[in-house]
């Protein structure tokens, strides 16, 4: 049956090529798909083409229900129209014949007859554009996949360099605190350094008083040293340096007391 329907297949008249060409690709599907489908080895690319051909074999049968109920109002509406052409005037009658006639010749020009070898032509161009677009969504697929990996790998670098901002934050306080207290311990170093230099100040201060202190000792004593003796009576008709007694001890320690025995005369 669909063998005659193919080598058959011729247009109809008053059809659209939509129609025509949708009535071509379910005889041809139909044909390839007599045999039973195993689905666990069908490409999902051949499944995919036989659901989007039921869906438009679907489309088609509804398509043609409308019309046919287009038709049937068509028919009601042309007989009510006679009717009322028959009451009417004969120009207005020739008026609406005239556009009538029109239209169909507008019809007529707007259709168009294919042959079946451009119309298997056009079939095969659009079934070598489906296995094309087939391939680039594989292609499509692969640098999806390849890309989520990356973005895997991108999530897990990520997560190591957060980890090592953490590191280096933790670091970071770490060395603030040591800055803070190298600048506690630099600013006493700063006071010692203050301190120690008035100290050094005063140390000199009392070196001076030191030396002037000394200075007046040894001026004492080369005043004193300058000072005549007692026993010298030079310049009052004496002779100098003669008759004088010189005392070798000026200075005689104090005898302490002494017992003697006086029966034996010890000490």
């Amino acid at each position: 049956m669909l063998v005659h329907e193919y080598e058959l297949f011729v247009m109809h008249d008053n059809e659209c090529i939509s129609d025509m060409f949708s009535r071509f690709t379910t005889i041809i599907n139909s044909l390839k798909n007599l045999e039973a489908k195993d689905l666990s080895t069908l490409p999902l690319e051949q499944l995919l083409g036989s659901l989007m051909t039921h869906e438009t074999t679907m489309k088609n049968h509804e398509n043609v229900e409308v019309k046919k109920k287009k038709s049937i109002a068509f028919k009601a509406s042309k007989e009510d129209s006679e009717t009322t052409w028959s009451d009417s005037d004969p120009s207005s009658s020739e008026e609406i014949a005239h556009i009538a006639y029109m239209a169909i010749e507008d019809e007529e020009e707007n259709e168009v007859n294919f042959t079946f070898n451009e119309l298997h032509n056009a079939y095969e161009k659009l079934y070598d554009e489906y296995e094309t677009v087939c391939l680039k969504n594989k292609t499509l697929k692969k640098n999806v996949i390849s890309i989520s990996n990356e973005l895997e790998n991108l999530k897990g670098e990520n997560s190591k360099f957060l980890n090592e901002i953490e590191s280096l934050k933790d670091k970071n306080s770490f060395y603030m605190n040591e800055i803070d207290i190298l600048n506690v311990s630099s600013k006493l170093s700063n006071d010692f350094m203050e301190e120690n230099e008035k100290l050094k100040i005063e140390i000199d201060a009392l070196k001076k008083s030191f030396s002037t202190f000394s200075n007046s000792s040894t001026k004492l004593d080369n005043l004193l040293g300058l000072q005549r003796c007692v026993f010298d009576k030079a310049g009052l008709g004496f002779e100098e340096m003669k008759n004088v007694n010189h005392f070798k001890n000026l200075f005689v320690k104090k005898n302490e007391p002494r017992i003697c025995c006086n029966y034996c005369g010890r000490l």
